[in-house]
Protein backbone atom coordinates (compact mmCIF):
# COMPACT_ATOMS: atom_id res chain seq x y z
CA UNK A 1 0.00 0.00 0.00
CA UNK A 2 0.96 3.51 -0.60
CA UNK A 3 1.46 5.84 1.94
CA UNK A 4 1.96 9.48 1.38
CA UNK A 5 3.30 11.73 5.06
CA UNK A 6 2.02 15.18 4.91
CA UNK A 7 3.58 17.63 7.99
CA UNK A 8 2.28 20.63 8.41
CA UNK A 9 4.27 22.75 11.00
CA UNK A 10 5.69 19.38 12.02
CA UNK A 11 9.24 17.65 11.01
CA UNK A 12 7.96 13.66 10.52
CA UNK A 13 10.93 11.63 11.35
CA UNK A 14 11.87 8.80 10.30
CA UNK A 15 11.02 6.66 13.29
CA UNK A 16 7.43 8.31 13.46
CA UNK A 17 7.49 7.38 9.53
CA UNK A 18 8.12 3.29 10.67
CA UNK A 19 5.17 3.57 13.23
CA UNK A 20 2.86 4.69 10.91
CA UNK A 21 3.09 2.54 8.17
CA UNK A 22 3.38 -0.77 10.44
CA UNK A 23 0.18 0.47 11.86
CA UNK A 24 -1.45 1.28 9.47
CA UNK A 25 -0.69 -1.94 7.40
CA UNK A 26 -1.69 -3.80 10.65
CA UNK A 27 -5.17 -2.34 10.53
CA UNK A 28 -6.48 -1.63 7.32
CA UNK A 29 -4.55 -5.26 5.82
CA UNK A 30 -6.88 -7.27 8.88
CA UNK A 31 -9.87 -6.10 6.88
CA UNK A 32 -9.26 -5.35 3.54
CA UNK A 33 -6.36 -7.42 1.64
CA UNK A 34 -5.46 -5.18 -1.39
CA UNK A 35 -5.78 -1.50 -0.53
CA UNK A 36 -4.46 1.33 -2.63
CA UNK A 37 -3.58 4.32 -0.89
CA UNK A 38 -3.22 6.29 2.48
CA UNK A 39 -2.42 9.50 3.42
CA UNK A 40 -1.05 10.52 7.16
CA UNK A 41 -1.37 14.02 7.95
CA UNK A 42 0.19 15.32 10.67
CA UNK A 43 -0.02 19.31 12.39
CA UNK A 44 0.41 21.46 15.15
CA UNK A 45 -2.43 22.82 16.94
CA UNK A 46 -1.29 25.03 20.03
CA UNK A 47 0.69 23.21 22.47
CA UNK A 48 -0.68 19.98 20.56
CA UNK A 49 -0.56 17.81 17.63
CA UNK A 50 -3.56 16.70 15.40
CA UNK A 51 -3.43 13.38 12.94
CA UNK A 52 -5.35 13.17 10.06
CA UNK A 53 -5.86 9.12 8.43
CA UNK A 54 -7.55 8.80 4.78
CA UNK A 55 -7.57 5.52 4.23
CA UNK A 56 -8.58 4.20 0.19
CA UNK A 57 -9.06 0.59 1.19
CA UNK A 58 -11.22 -0.07 -1.84
CA UNK A 59 -12.23 1.29 -5.35
CA UNK A 60 -14.60 3.72 -4.61
CA UNK A 61 -14.43 4.15 -0.97
CA UNK A 62 -12.41 6.78 1.27
CA UNK A 63 -12.46 6.04 4.97
CA UNK A 64 -10.70 9.38 7.17
CA UNK A 65 -9.99 9.31 10.95
CA UNK A 66 -8.76 12.12 13.20
CA UNK A 67 -6.61 11.93 16.61
CA UNK A 68 -5.05 14.95 18.81
CA UNK A 69 -2.84 14.31 21.51
CA UNK A 70 0.10 15.92 22.99
CA UNK A 71 2.41 14.23 21.33
CA UNK A 72 2.17 13.23 17.25
CA UNK A 73 2.83 9.29 18.36
CA UNK A 74 -0.58 9.89 20.85
CA UNK A 75 -2.11 11.88 17.61
CA UNK A 76 -1.87 9.28 14.85
CA UNK A 77 -2.60 6.15 17.31
CA UNK A 78 -5.74 7.73 18.36
CA UNK A 79 -6.73 8.51 14.83
CA UNK A 80 -5.41 4.77 13.67
CA UNK A 81 -8.06 3.61 16.02
CA UNK A 82 -10.57 5.79 14.49
CA UNK A 83 -9.73 4.31 11.23
CA UNK A 84 -9.73 0.80 12.55
CA UNK A 85 -13.23 1.59 14.01
CA UNK A 86 -14.61 2.70 10.47
CA UNK A 87 -12.76 -0.04 9.00
CA UNK A 88 -14.29 -2.89 11.04
CA UNK A 89 -17.72 -1.06 10.34
CA UNK A 90 -17.57 -0.59 6.96
CA UNK A 91 -16.56 -4.34 6.60
CA UNK A 92 -19.11 -5.90 9.05
CA UNK A 93 -21.85 -3.90 6.66
CA UNK A 94 -20.64 -5.43 3.67
CA UNK A 95 -20.71 -9.23 4.99
CA UNK A 96 -24.25 -8.44 6.48
CA UNK A 97 -25.35 -7.10 3.39
CA UNK A 98 -23.96 -10.18 1.74
CA UNK A 99 -25.64 -12.99 3.41
CA UNK A 100 -28.77 -10.96 3.76
CA UNK A 101 -28.86 -11.56 -0.02
CA UNK A 102 -27.72 -15.20 0.01
CA UNK A 103 -25.99 -16.55 -3.05
CA UNK A 104 -27.66 -18.87 -5.60
CA UNK A 105 -25.03 -22.06 -5.48
CA UNK A 106 -25.09 -22.39 -9.68
CA UNK A 107 -22.15 -24.10 -11.26
CA UNK A 108 -20.91 -24.08 -14.63
CA UNK A 109 -18.80 -26.43 -16.46
CA UNK A 110 -17.90 -26.67 -20.27
CA UNK A 111 -14.90 -28.75 -21.98
CA UNK A 112 -14.80 -28.46 -25.10
CA UNK A 113 -13.10 -31.58 -26.94
CA UNK A 114 -9.41 -31.96 -28.58
CA UNK A 115 -9.41 -32.98 -31.63
CA UNK A 116 -6.44 -35.93 -32.15
CA UNK A 117 -6.08 -34.49 -36.09
CA UNK A 118 -5.47 -31.25 -37.82
CA UNK A 119 -7.69 -32.70 -40.32
CA UNK A 120 -10.63 -33.08 -38.16
CA UNK A 121 -10.48 -29.42 -36.85
CA UNK A 122 -12.47 -26.93 -38.98
CA UNK A 123 -10.66 -24.01 -37.00
CA UNK A 124 -7.84 -22.12 -37.60
CA UNK A 125 -4.82 -24.48 -36.66
CA UNK A 126 -2.83 -21.31 -35.43
CA UNK A 127 -5.62 -20.15 -32.88
CA UNK A 128 -5.48 -21.86 -29.78
CA UNK A 129 -8.04 -24.21 -28.18
CA UNK A 130 -10.11 -22.69 -25.28
CA UNK A 131 -11.13 -24.76 -22.68
CA UNK A 132 -13.03 -23.43 -19.80
CA UNK A 133 -13.80 -25.28 -16.64
CA UNK A 134 -14.96 -22.74 -14.10
CA UNK A 135 -17.37 -23.07 -10.29
CA UNK A 136 -19.19 -19.73 -9.81
CA UNK A 137 -21.43 -18.90 -6.74
CA UNK A 138 -23.96 -16.23 -8.50
CA UNK A 139 -25.07 -13.54 -6.36
CA UNK A 140 -29.05 -12.64 -6.15
CA UNK A 141 -28.96 -8.92 -5.92
CA UNK A 142 -30.27 -6.10 -7.69
CA UNK A 143 -28.40 -4.42 -10.20
CA UNK A 144 -27.32 -1.45 -8.17
CA UNK A 145 -25.84 -4.33 -5.36
CA UNK A 146 -24.03 -6.07 -8.27
CA UNK A 147 -22.38 -2.56 -9.77
CA UNK A 148 -21.17 -2.54 -6.01
CA UNK A 149 -20.11 -6.03 -5.51
CA UNK A 150 -18.26 -5.85 -9.32
CA UNK A 151 -16.13 -2.55 -7.97
CA UNK A 152 -15.28 -4.39 -4.87
CA UNK A 153 -14.14 -7.35 -6.53
CA UNK A 154 -12.19 -5.59 -9.14
CA UNK A 155 -13.52 -7.63 -12.11
CA UNK A 156 -14.86 -6.07 -15.38
CA UNK A 157 -18.12 -7.65 -14.86
CA UNK A 158 -20.42 -9.65 -12.66
CA UNK A 159 -22.93 -12.25 -13.89
CA UNK A 160 -25.84 -11.95 -11.18
CA UNK A 161 -29.05 -13.44 -10.50
CA UNK A 162 -31.41 -9.98 -11.03
CA UNK A 163 -33.47 -10.04 -7.55
CA UNK A 164 -36.63 -8.23 -9.36
CA UNK A 165 -37.46 -10.94 -12.06
CA UNK A 166 -35.32 -14.26 -10.97
CA UNK A 167 -33.74 -14.02 -14.46
CA UNK A 168 -29.58 -13.98 -15.08
CA UNK A 169 -28.41 -10.98 -16.12
CA UNK A 170 -25.02 -9.28 -16.19
CA UNK A 171 -23.17 -5.91 -15.74
CA UNK A 172 -19.72 -4.94 -17.26
CA UNK A 173 -17.89 -2.03 -16.96
CA UNK A 174 -17.13 -0.06 -20.43
CA UNK A 175 -14.22 0.94 -22.28
CA UNK A 176 -15.75 4.57 -21.75
CA UNK A 177 -15.77 3.84 -18.20
CA UNK A 178 -19.76 3.88 -17.47
CA UNK A 179 -21.52 0.58 -16.46
CA UNK A 180 -22.99 -1.50 -19.18
CA UNK A 181 -26.06 -3.79 -17.91
CA UNK A 182 -27.13 -6.88 -20.02
CA UNK A 183 -30.53 -8.45 -19.24
CA UNK A 184 -32.20 -11.34 -21.29
CA UNK A 185 -35.42 -10.76 -22.84
CA UNK A 186 -37.90 -13.09 -21.19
Amino acid sequence: MNITFKGTQVDISDRLKSHVEEAVDATVLKYFNAPISCVVTFSKEGEGFSAEVTVHPAKNMVLKGTGSAGDPYSAFDSANAHIATRLRRNKNKLNDHKSKIGLAELAYQAVLPLHETEEEMDVDVSSPITIAETDANIPVCTVSEAVMYMDLSGEGALMFRNASNNHISMVYRRSDGNIGWVEPKA
